[in-house]
């Protein structure tokens, strides 16, 4: 009989062992999971905000140059106001890059 209890209490303590590295096992891989996607979703935070912002920007400057654009066309006749606006067209240019 006191080899059975013997053998029960190996058992129980094998099964202890078993489930204890089990249960590490899926909680390192859980806190793996966890940072990986924490990460994840930063960075496409960061990418949302930063594209957005890039957009506004990028729209601004079209709408500028477009307005600049069509007062150099209709005052071609003035060389001067002509040069001006071709400067601030690309300066804008440069800007944006």
């Amino acid at each position: 009989m006191d080899n059975f209890d013997s053998d029960s209490d190996h058992d129980g303590k094998v099964s202890t062992l078993t489930w204890n590295k089990i249960q590490n096992a899926c909680h390192s891989q859980g806190y793996r999971e966890g940072l990986t996607e924490g990460k994840e979703r930063k960075l496409q935070e960061g990418f949302d905000q930063g594209y957005l912002s890039g957009f506004q920007q990028s729209l601004c400057l079209a709408e500028m140059k477009g307005f600049l654009s069509g007062i150099m066309l209709k005052n071609r006749s003035d060389p001067q106001l002509s040069e001006k606006l071709k400067t601030a067209i690309a300066q804008i240019n440069h800007d944006s890059s």
